[in-house]
């Protein structure tokens, strides 16, 4: 691994960012702006002056969005490097945005459609490709109707490449068969915000690591799924003043390693855990009630839903010690900036 000059550990190895995919640290206060660490990987027998120009981009490969920029020389990828001035990395990467560029130049990518010939796919060429499909297409439409063609996306695809999809499947084909992966992630966050909010535009933004005194993570296995922004979250745990960091996860791992307090439900329990915290907040009345009263609905109904969530009862239902349940909520209820998010695993 190349990394500019004071802005990484030099001579770090791909092996040590597998290993450590997290890279160094960069501490930095509340309030503080995130510090840049530039973080770059070129292909064996490539420095960064042989390097024929930069072309911007950002990550794909997860939902960091992380920016960078790929190195190009004789018209292939031979590296990436972070962009510094991104509000997102502020130049850092992760190991899928490091090394997941070499697949471009593997010896056995597809360079070529294949199609399958007596049980064995063969390459052939795009045009008999695309003949093929689209004659298999009209036979399954004149045999078994619109019912018998179904689509399947991926999350990755950009809108227009979605309105495309939509236009073919439901305006060409007229199937009614046309889902997503994103029913099984991010569908259900959606709903939830629009329910909670009105909108399901997240309300947090990554700049809140900087000034929150309380991170709770809720589900959220931020080491492994965003490792930029779990570094972020070290960079802060390291500095002065750290925030407080709860994690609800059954498992332990390295989110719960660094965590203040970890609940640890037994799983299928994660109600009774948010309801117990719930309790233990409107009973301390660590709320802002001048807040609650211009803002939401259907607190009162809230209150009498987790009136008999108590810690007790929780700790039975949840396997989670009481005094863990109670210590987590006062952390919540007695911070000034939170910081709350969740993922699948909740």
């Amino acid at each position: 691994m190349h990394i500019p000059s004071g802005t990484d550990t030099a001579g770090t190895s791909e092996h040590d960012r597998i290993a450590h995919p997290w890279g160094t640290r960069t501490p930095y206060g509340p309030g503080q702006p995130w510090p840049e660490r530039v973080d770059m990987f070129l292909a064996d027998g490539v420095r960064e002056d042989m390097v024929e120009r930069w072309v911007p981009t950002a990550s794909v490969l997860h939902s960091n969005g992380d920016a960078m920029d790929i190195a190009v020389r004789d018209g292939r990828i031979v590296g990436v490097r972070g962009r510094a001035g991104d509000r997102v990395n502020r130049g850092r990467l992760g190991p899928k945005d490091l090394f997941g560029w070499q697949a471009n130049n593997a010896s056995d990518r597809l360079t070529a459609p294949l199609v399958r010939r007596r049980g064995t796919l063969v390459e052939t060429d795009w045009d008999t490709a695309m003949s093929t499909v689209a004659e298999r297409t009209r036979e399954l439409l004149a045999e078994r109707g619109p019912g018998s063609i179904g689509f399947y996306t991926t999350g990755q695809l950009f809108l227009e490449e979605y309105y495309a999809l939509t236009v073919l499947a439901r305006g060409g084909i007229g199937t009614d068969h046309l889902d997503g992966n994103t029913r099984l992630c991010t569908a259900t966050a959606g709903e939830a915000l629009k329910e909670s909010f009105g909108s399901d535009g997240q309300p947090g933004s990554y700049a809140d690591v900087d000034h929150a005194d309380v991170i709770a993570l809720y589900g959220h296995n931020v080491a492994e799924t965003q490792t930029v922004l779990w570094s972020r979250m070290l960079d802060r745990l390291c500095g002065p003043h750290p925030p407080a960091l709860v994690c609800v996860d059954p498992r332990t791992t390295q989110v719960a390693r660094a965590a203040t307090i970890h609940l640890a439900p037994r799983p299928g329990t994660n109600v009774m855990v948010m309801n117990a915290l719930l309790h233990e907040l409107i009973r301390n009345d660590w709320v802002d009630r001048d807040y609650i009263d211009a803002h939401t609905v259907g607190f009162d109904e809230l209150r009498k839903q987790v009136a008999d969530c108590t810690p007790e009862r929780a700790a039975e239902v949840c396997d989670v010690p009481e005094a863990d349940l109670r210590a987590a909520a006062r952390i919540i209820g007695t911070g000034e900036r939170v910081l709350s998010t969740v993922l699948q695993g909740f």
